[in-house]
This record gives structure tokens, sequence and C-alpha cells, in this order.
């Protein structure tokens, strides 16, 4: 889990399967598309907003809690940790989280899969 620091609060973050999910439903994409988009250097606004948005969503679906923030709010946060500018600030380091997290469920798969061999 990925802590967000806000000034007043601290906000979870969550990318697992049921993020990655989301992502592809909500883009209309397959999973090759979503670790093509992934790899790229350069996010747009939109895309930056709904990888936050859909963190948070998964943070409270697994932590069984109420999804009461919208994408407004993220971009309120944005605004707050020092925009999408802010080259070594929290937004750098929880898209890292993210590859992190989808290099692991991927390699945690391929690995259960050579278990069944």
């Amino acid at each position: 889990m990925f802590k967000l620091v806000l000034k007043n609060k601290t906000i979870d973050l969550k990318w697992g399967t049921w993020a990655m999910r989301e992502f592809c439903k909500q883009n209309n994409i397959t999973i090759d598309k979503y670790f093509e988009t992934l790899s790229k250097t350069q996010f747009d606004l939109d895309l930056i907003v709904q990888l936050v948005h859909i963190g948070y969503k998964a943070a409270c679906v697994s932590n069984k809690q109420d999804i009461i923030y919208t994408d407004v709010d993220v971009c309120e946060w944005l605004d707050e940790i020092g925009s999408v500018f802010a080259t070594d600030g929290e937004l750098v380091k929880y898209v890292k989280y993210i590859v992190e997290s989808t290099i692991v469920s991927v390699t945690d798969k391929t690995e259960d899969d050579k278990k069944k061999d």
C-alpha cells in the first residue's frame, strides 16, 4: 500500500490486479495496452488523475471502506503535493510503486504457472 501524505491527512493508494483491471475497463484497453501505457516515459494529465483515483478506490475496496473522494479531490491532492511537475515528488514515487506492483503481480503469476508444470 502506498501512503500519499497530504498536509492534513494521508490517503492510502493500492495497485494490484483489481486496479489494473479497473484501469483497463475505464480506458477500454487490453492488458497488453496497459503494459504499453505504463512503459511510456510521459503520461497525460487525465491518465495521472486516473492512476491516483483508481489507486485510491482499490485501497478503499481492499480496506472495506466507502469511496468518498472523486477525481476533483485527486486534482486537489496533486496540487497539494507539488503538482504533476515535481520530478522527485510523491507522484513519481507513486508511479514507481505502480510499476513495481505490476512487475510483482506478473512475476508472481509467472512463478505460479511454472510450479504447475
